[in-house]
């Protein structure tokens, strides 16, 4: 399929990484916040942010679009497509996320037992500054699933 892999547990080791980079812009900001009916003003006023975060130069990016797009990166690029998220525990985040902002977002395999993967998750700013970590629990795909993908163009 294009635009994607699937890796199986098998074609997985600790300590492999996978690097994406992540920006959001305001447009997803507000289909996101009208899907999840996360109304909060910072999401969608600078001068609510900025009462919340003085200095802020916009909105807020929402932490639960931070994470989704996290676990859409399982689902299509590592380990792929046939993946299936378990949990995504995140620790809090350090700093606003503005629209437009790039984060970088670093995957590290930390435990595989059978299918279950375990991973750890960094995320960065342009700078390198430490946005938020969190760990997550997956089942990669099975031989069987992958050769259906495989199969599929």
């Amino acid at each position: 399929m294009p635009n994607t892999q699937c890796l199986t547990a098998a074609m997985l080791e600790v300590g492999m990484r996978h690097s994406a980079r992540l920006s959001f812009s305001r447009e997803q900001v507000q289909q996101y916040c009208s899907l999840s009916g996360d109304h909060n003003a910072i999401h969608s006023d600078p001068e609510a942010t900025r009462l919340r975060f003085p200095g802020a130069r916009d909105i807020v990016v929402p932490g639960g679009l931070i994470q989704i797009s996290v676990t859409g990166i399982f689902g299509r690029e590592f380990p792929g497509d046939g993946c299936l998220g378990l949990s995504f525990v995140p620790e809090r985040f350090r700093q606003p996320v503005f629209p437009d902002d790039e984060i970088d977002v670093e995957i590290v395999v930390s435990k595989i037992r059978g299918p279950m993967v375990e991973v750890e998750i960094t995320m960065k700013d342009a700078e390198a500054n430490l946005i938020s970590t969190a760990k997550s629990k997956l089942v990669a795909a099975d031989d069987a699933y992958r050769n259906w993908w495989s199969q599929q163009g």
